[in-house]
């Protein structure tokens, strides 16, 4: 019997352990599914000029994850026509993300990029996605060296203080 819950205690703080260090993943793959969708919004704008709501029909489906519903949100918020603008159902989508670890000044940077996006010509939406795009890609390189680090230390301690507390109690 104590076997069997040293066991469980181990796996089961080696399991926390590994959630933590998977969430450095997904905020990776997070930031990744961004700047794809802002080359993807920048090369729409520039080469096709497609409208908004076309471009979320036509890459919403390439997204997973909360990225997903963020597009998700602002194609039902654009289809309801409720009377609110691009830019406040846009800041208001940006609380999906925002609620699942994108980072602040990421969130930020994409609630003030709101106000240009479909209001201005093609040349200024343009240098505002250049200059968001190159934001996103700065915080992606601080995720992934973050993840880099963080990832096997949570693997590690996970484990171990688990074993920890197995020698602790026992």
């Amino acid at each position: 019997m104590r076997f069997w819950s040293a066991a469980l205690l181990v796996i089961s703080c080696g399991m926390m352990g590994l959630i933590i260090a998977s969430s450095y993943h997904q905020r990776v793959k997070n930031l990744r599914q961004l700047a794809l969708f802002i080359q993807l919004l920048e090369s729409e704008i520039h080469f096709v000029q497609t409208t908004l709501p076309d471009i979320l029909k036509k890459v919403g489906s390439q997204f997973s994850g909360p990225f997903r519903r963020f597009l998700q949100s602002l194609k039902k918020g654009l289809q309801e026509g409720s009377g609110d603008s691009f830019a406040d159902i846009w800041i208001e989508s940006t609380g999906i993300l925002e609620a699942n670890g994108f980072p602040s000044q990421v969130v930020e940077d994409l609630r003030g990029f709101s106000i240009v996006l479909g209001s201005s010509d093609v040349a200024e939406q343009e240098k505002h996605l250049t200059l968001l795009l190159k934001r996103v890609e700065q915080s992606l390189e601080e995720a992934q060296a973050e993840r880099n680090k963080q990832t096997k230390l949570w693997q590690y301690l996970g484990f171990c203080i688990g074993l920890l507390l197995v020698l602790l109690l026992f």
